[in-house]
């Protein structure tokens, strides 16, 4: 087992690296400036938009604010976090680790669960801030906890495929177009819309949109959404591990 002063070392080193890199600071700034607003105007957007055009967008409330904090919030961390594990990399960290007592392995794992620790609160909090077409709070919760994963998937995804920032910025634009397949899920009727699901944050979106229409059955969605993420982040995880012995 890794000891906790490693760890702690490990993980303070990138704590300064982020504190140090502008560009990251920004997008979290951004995001929490984003958050606020969105809960502002959103609802008097859609209240303009429906009233203008004559269109009736309640069905869509869930979609779009589901989009916001299921879809998007976790890529934040998710993208935060694989520029620093894809730094690790180049610095020599992980092959330093490779070599030593302490297992890379359980270096990831602590990463990754803060990650989707910062996630969860990221969406939970968000949600708070919108206060708009949200379902009942446990159910947010279990939404929170299986969006999570998306984050330390993305951030193993990007940092084993890119070899440096820019073919990681490359890469976040390509990825970045995953929660579309959720928006087009959405106007599928079932079962064929449950053909996303191998795509893990549609999972919980669909608890999202369950909950959120006082359906019953989003726990099982939320519980799907775990166990595909875990699927995902055992080959996500060997995916990196392999870029990091290169």
């Amino acid at each position: 087992m890794v000891s906790a002063t490693v760890v702690r070392g490990m993980l303070r080193t990138d704590a300064l690296r982020l504190s140090r890199d502008r560009f990251l600071i920004g997008i979290t700034v951004y995001f929490v400036g984003i958050s606020f607003l969105v809960g502002k105007v959103l609802p008097r957007i859609i209240d303009a938009i429906g009233s203008g055009w004559n269109l009736d967008l309640d069905p869509y409330h869930s979609l779009i604010v589901s989009y916001l904090i299921v879809q998007l919030a976790p890529m934040v961390p998710g993208m935060i976090g694989g520029f620093l594990l894809l730094e690790s990399r180049e610095d020599g960290t992980v092959k330093a680790l490779l070599v030593s007592p302490n297992p890379l392995t359980s270096y990831l794992l602590v990463v990754c669960i803060v990650m989707s620790l910062t996630a969860v609160i990221l969406t939970v909090g968000q949600g708070a801030i919108i206060a708009f077409a949200l379902p009942p709070l446990p159910a947010l919760f279990a939404v929170g906890f299986a969006a999570a994963p998306a984050a330390p998937m993305l951030a193993l995804l990007t940092a084993a495929l890119a070899a440096n920032k820019v073919q990681a910025f490359a890469y976040l634009k390509i990825f970045g177009l995953g929660p579309m397949l959720v928006i087009g899920a959405f106007f599928l009727p079932e079962p064929w819309q449950w053909l996303v699901a191998i795509y893990p944050p549609y999972c919980a979106s669909k608890a999202y949109w369950v909950a959120e229409a006082g359906g019953s059955g989003w726990l099982l969605w939320a519980i799907a959404g775990l166990i595909s993420s875990a699927v995902w982040f055992i080959f996500l995880q060997h995916l990196y591990l392999r870029a990091a012995r290169k």
